[in-house]
């Protein structure tokens, strides 16, 4: 057999299996043996709130030269009829976009990611995130060793005096921030939003320290106590915030749209990057998506789900009082998919979770979302599980973590 190890890249050898990876082969083993698996764990969408019947309308009224265009190559920065609804939608929550300059369809917003990583990251940068932060963008932004600048989350989200600080510490040393990846409306992992003041402040720091910033906005729309919160994009004046978000936690995350607002001559790099990777997006997801919004159907999807996503929150919330130790700790989120939860310090919630698998529920365990060791958090969906596994998988994992502490 051949040796394999010795055939791979220095980026090769650092793919490891994930969490998630690790959890899902366990459920299939699991499943196997005929026991039941809740998952609690990824960001997934609620299977009954699916818009099947308006997908399957949109396709059976389609006409010969939307099919035509559909099954055939097309534009790299993703259909026309798509980016320009999308600017449109966009321009609702107060973001001013050239839908065909400005705008690149993206597999999801973790090609976006990906692609703000090949275009402007290099080893060594100074990349500010937040402490904690998406773990799928920590992946992704590893892959050309950037210095991490970690900036504290608080209840409002990423510390600006924090960021401050952090960034004169970098001038002092000759150095500067060349990035910020920041996720303002019900962050992930903590669903933590950013105060106004905080965001007109970023952007000051931006402005006065001469960084981009990365907006990744895949939560906003789901807002639990009143509308979507204004993105940095809308305020801000002289391009450096790129903007990112996607259908997957409105719509459908299998239909891997995505989209990035930036600088024209961002777009244009990305597109290149692009055409290195995938060539361009699905047609037909890129129709049906163009569709869904022209139709108005995502703007009747977002309350929908808001409203589903809302009362599951309120259910787990109701059985962790009751279910969870004393010494937990847990956000109340307002908008989001995920509960945020802090154990004590003794307690490691990534020793524990192939235990909690065994049990029957899983989780991520906080450490995957900081770039440093810290063991005594976990991140907890409530968007996929039904009502009846919220309540059973809570009571399960409460009654393991009362053995823990």
């Amino acid at each position: 057999m051949v040796e394999t190890e010795r055939f791979y890249s220095r980026l090769g050898k650092t793919f490891k299996p994930g969490v998630l990876a690790t959890v899902v082969l366990k459920a299939f083993d699991l499943a196997a043996q005929g026991k039941k698996l809740i998952s609690l764990t990824g960001g997934s969408y609620d299977v009954p709130s699916m818009p099947v019947e308006e997908i399957k309308q949109i396709f059976a009224e389609a006409p010969r030269e939307a099919w035509a265009e559909m099954l055939q190559y097309g534009n790299t920065t993703g259909t026309l009829y798509l980016r320009r609804e999308l600017a449109k939608f966009m321009a609702e929550a107060g973001i001013e976009v050239d839908g065909e300059k400005e705008v690149i369809v993206t597999t999801g917003s973790q090609e976006a990611i990906d692609l703000v990583t090949r275009i402007f990251l290099d080893p060594g940068d100074a990349l500010m995130v937040g402490s904690p932060t998406y773990l799928a963008a920590l992946m992704a932004f590893r892959q050309v060793n950037p210095d991490f600048v970690e900036v504290s989350i608080d209840k409002d989200g990423m510390n600006v005096e924090v960021m401050e600080s952090k960034l004169k510490e970098l001038k002092s040393k000759g150095r500067s921030a060349k990035l910020l990846y920041v996720i303002p409306s019900f962050q992930n992992p903590t669903s933590t939003k950013l105060p106004m003041e905080r965001r007109k402040r970023i952007l000051e720091l931006a402005e006065e320290y001469d960084f981009l910033v990365m907006e990744d906005n895949p939560y906003g729309y789901i807002s639990f106590e009143g509308s979507m919160p204004t993105p940095l994009a809308a305020l801000d004046r002289s391009g450096r915030v790129m903007y990112t978000s996607t259908f997957s936690k409105i719509v459908s995350p299998g239909m891997r749209v995505g989209w990035l607002k930036g600088h024209e001559e961002f777009i244009s790099k990305m597109a290149e990057a692009k055409t290195r990777i995938s060539i361009m997006n699905d047609g037909l997801a890129q129709y049906a998506a163009a569709e869904m919004l022209a139709r108005g159907h995502v703007a009747k999807q977002i309350p929908k789900i808001t409203r589903v996503y809302r009362k599951k929150r309120d259910l787990m919330l109701e059985t962790m009082e009751t279910s969870f130790p004393e010494q937990a700790q847990w956000n109340d989120p307002k908008g989001g998919l995920f509960l945020w939860v802090k154990m004590p310090v003794h307690v490691n919630t990534t020793e524990m979770l192939m235990e909690a698998v065994d049990k029957g529920v899983a989780y991520i365990p906080g450490s995957n979302f900081f770039t440093g060791p810290i063991h005594n958090y976990m991140r907890l969906n409530y968007s996929l599980p039904s009502e009846l596994d919220i309540v059973e998988g809570i009571e399960m994992l409460g009654r393991l973590l009362k053995e823990k502490v």
